[in-house]
């Protein structure tokens, strides 16, 4: 019987993925706006699976190959057809003075960056505040105009619960991250 078990549970692990994703945190409640000025909510978007994000527009670096790995899964979520029904992609700016609405605008389309299942939020600097704090988000203005922050980026399920964090920019694991997104859609 013990060696029928093992089978059974190497056979699942094997067929269904063995990463189990756990409730970590309960993500913050926010409503801010897009780059078009349409207030957003994270609640509008319950019952997605969410890959929230954070940046800003004047990050020479790790900002920058963050938004390209998440052009990556936007493309592999769209080809499963999951992108927008299923799935949302959220990035919200650390600094809002700066990224205003038509700096949000701009630099996506300077970058191709699709709008389809993809929004990037901006809110107030309090509401910012907030959201970095619920999220436990690290951000400090260094006085250069650079932003000294944290680098991580946070899969929700429907119920905003956080169930995994990933590290931003070079060292994102896309693949990890579009396997934990079609686990939590099953």
């Amino acid at each position: 019987m013990l060696i029928i078990t093992v089978i059974v549970v190497i056979v699942y692990q094997f067929m269904w993925g063995s990463r189990q994703l756990p409730v970590i945190d309960k993500a913050p409640s926010f409503t801010m706006s897009d780059m078009y000025g349409k207030p957003v909510s994270l609640q509008e978007s319950d019952g997605k699976v969410r890959l929230v994000s954070f940046h800003y527009t004047r990050c020479p670096d790790i900002c920058q190959a963050t938004n390209l790995n998440i052009i990556r899964i936007q493309q592999k979520l769209k080809e499963e057809g999951v992108l927008g029904n299923k799935t949302q992609l959220l990035t919200i700016t650390f600094d809002p003075k700066n990224d205003t609405e038509e700096v949000l605008q701009r630099y996506t389309a300077e970058r191709n960056i699709q709008p389809e299942g993809w929004r990037f939020l901006r809110g107030t600097p309090e509401q910012t505040k907030e959201v970095l704090d619920g999220f436990k988000v690290y951000v400090e203005d260094s006085g250069n105009g650079f932003l000294t922050h944290s680098n991580e980026l946070f899969l929700l399920d429907g119920q905003e619960n956080i169930r995994a964090i990933y590290k931003m920019g070079d060292q994102m694991d896309n693949e990890q991250i579009f396997k934990d997104m079609k686990a939590l859609l099953q």
